[in-house]
């Protein structure tokens, strides 16, 4: 785990960060010619491709999260207001 991505998970998440990391994606491109970079070029890639989708998977559950949160806690507050309301009318 590198520090920077210890350092967001403790931190906000915003879906600016989210689509910067979506569009940071590699992109598989055709090349012309067959020569390998190695294995340890290949390895350190993978590793940080990974640790991008788990910050990207950790991001989407954040915001879901909130996302849910904010719609039931809205419809609570609706509720709550409809409740007063039908109880300061039987007084």
């Amino acid at each position: 785990m590198t520090k920077e991505f210890g350092r967001a998970a403790a931190g906000v998440v915003t879906k600016a960060e989210r689509d910067q990391r979506i569009a940071a994606r590699p992109k598989p491109r055709a090349e012309l010619h067959l020569t390998p970079n190695g294995w340890e070029a290949t390895e350190v890639r993978r590793q940080i491709d990974q640790e991008s989708e788990r910050r990207i998977r950790h991001i989407d559950e954040r915001l879901k999260t909130a996302r849910d949160n904010f719609k039931n806690g809205h419809s609570r507050a609706l509720s709550r207001g409809r409740a007063k309301q039908d109880f300061d009318r039987g007084r």
